[in-house]
């Protein structure tokens, strides 16, 4: 992939993330009072596997904020992975 198009990729990925971001700050109370038992469990199911993408995300942005730092000419870092953000969050 052109640098370019990874560059087009990320700046869509921000603003899909913006609007949606949005969307559910705007509609939060309303779903919480008016869904459904189905559409709530409908609702979780999503949460997670979006919980589950944005950690994926995550993963990926700190591969490439170390992979970028490794051409600078100071030493970054390595990697955190998953597992550690996790154990991390749980011990706080």
């Amino acid at each position: 992939m052109a640098p370019q198009n990874f560059l087009d990729n990320l700046e869509h990925l921000r603003v899909v993330t913006s609007v949606a971001l949005e969307y559910v700050q705007d509609n939060r109370d309303e779903f919480a009072r008016s869904g459904t038992g189905i559409e709530v469990r409908r609702a979780e199911k999503a949460i997670s596997q979006l919980r589950v993408l944005m950690m994926q995300l995550e993963k990926e942005f700190t591969i490439l904020q170390y992979l970028l730092a490794d051409e600078a000419p100071v030493a970054a870092p390595p990697p955190r992975t998953t597992t550690s953000l996790v154990a991390r969050a749980t011990s706080a």
